[in-house]
């Protein structure tokens, strides 16, 4: 056990939890002077994740000793039950959106335990010799699969949390076997839709040509798949109607999404307003330098400058503070839990843990990429927690369940 346990993804883990806590009692941290100015619920939010870190530590102990079969087993169960749970926070009467469940002082999030019981009932489903995903059939059923609590996610509403599923089935398609030109058929379409938006809403009619760009690049796909016809039209046809569309769905998104993602495209537009967000988020990072402020000693966490500094860029209070240098940790011991959940699932025998492993590795780099885009002005600001270090018991306790999930794979290798 001691020789096949990965104690790189444990010991990463461990860090990044600790990282994650000194920032948010940095957070929490004030001066003297503006003590008084500062609410007291910011001082808690370390008290409280600390308990969950706790949770979530013997959460993972626990799925450590839990075999992969288990979960094979009981994953359509976990997934009905996630779905009454997304149902039911819908029905609960709450203020704006409607996403947690509470439990005495703490809320759960059904939408976070919903990613790993997604994860296990599409590994089951596709593990199955039968069920190669090139096969209508086969990829209808694993877009209704997830389809159905992207919607209910949606609806909360969470747009960003609700993206997490589909960037969870797409690699463990491609893992599976999904043919390179089907897999077109859902990135394209999604940076069309960007690129309708960018040069119309946010740079103007006068820079269209990316647009173009994209479309002949979609055309010599195309072109370059011209053996199979019927694909070739569809692939064109599909993101022809995205373009078309596009407008029509821009239009029923909430005001505030619509203001996030024009944020993104040119924050400086809007400084005051909701380009505020991103633009202190880089501010907070620039003036970090190359060895930061040091510890505790970060600026714009005071006084609100930098909102969410919490959650959504816990990232840039660390990198003010830490500067490059505790930037670059933090990347380098993600990095590290991917890259080895990556080797796992070459490893394994089987392919529902294979295909586990491959969606626990999709759900840590999608949160980064997103959580760490957004920070620096790359991505959209989404709401999506950074694992192990924003504050938010769901968020935790599912990020200890999916290393504990690993350190399972690595123990018990020769079983999978």
């Amino acid at each position: 056990m001691k020789r096949e346990f990965d104690w790189l993804i444990f010991v990463s883990a461990l860090m990044l939890i600790g990282m994650g806590l000194l920032t948010l009692y940095s957070v929490g941290h004030v001066p003297a002077e503006l003590s008084e100015t500062v609410p007291e619920a910011e001082g808690a939010w370390f008290h409280r994740q600390l308990v969950w870190a706790l949770i979530g530590i013997s959460v993972m102990a626990v799925a450590v000793f839990i075999p992969c079969r288990y979960y094979e087993t009981l994953a359509v169960l976990l997934y009905g039950a996630c779905l009454a749970l997304l149902v039911i926070v819908l029905v609960i009467p709450a203020r704006g959106a409607s996403r947690w469940i509470a439990i005495g002082p703490f809320g759960l999030q059904p939408s976070e335990f919903m990613k790993p019981a997604l994860v296990f009932l599409l590994a089951r489903f596709l593990a199955e010799k039968r069920k190669d995903p090139n096969r209508l059939r086969v990829l209808a059923a694993t877009l209704l699969i997830t389809a159905i609590p992207f919607l209910l996610v949606k609806r909360q509403p969470d747009l960003g949390t609700a993206l997490v599923f589909p960037a969870i089935l797409l690699p463990i398609l491609y893992w599976r076997g999904l043919d390179g030109g089907v897999l077109a058929f859902f990135v394209t379409p999604v940076v069309s839709a960007f690129l309708v938006i960018y040069s119309e809403w946010s740079i103007g009619e006068g820079y269209p040509f990316l647009l173009l760009l994209f479309f002949l690049f979609i055309l010599i796909l195309a072109y370059a798949g011209r053996r199979r016809l019927f694909q070739s039209i569809m692939l064109v046809g599909v993101n022809l109607a995205v373009m078309l569309t596009v407008p029509g769905v821009w239009s029923r998104l909430h005001v505030y999404q619509q203001k996030r993602v024009l944020a993104f495209l040119r924050p400086e537009s809007d400084i005051l307003g909701a380009g505020w967000q991103v633009y202190q988020s880089k501010v907070s990072i620039g003036s970090g330098g190359f060895a930061g402020k040091q510890y505790l000693h970060g600026t714009q966490k005071l006084l609100a400058f930098l909102p969410e500094r919490h959650s959504d860029f816990v990232f840039s209070v660390l990198a003010e503070e830490l500067g490059f240098i505790g930037a670059m940790i933090i990347l380098v011991l993600f990095t590290i839990i991917i890259v080895r959940g990556l080797f796992l699932a070459a490893k394994m025998k089987s392919r529902f843990a294979s295909l586990v492993a491959i969606g626990i590795c999709s759900y840590f780099a999608f949160h980064v990429i997103v959580n760490v885009g957004m920070a620096i002005g790359l991505a959209p600001v989404t709401g999506l927690p950074l694992p192990f270090m924003s504050y938010g018991g769901s968020s935790m306790l599912v990020s200890c369940f999916f290393v504990g999930v690993l350190l399972d794979m690595s123990i018990r290798f020769y079983e999978y």
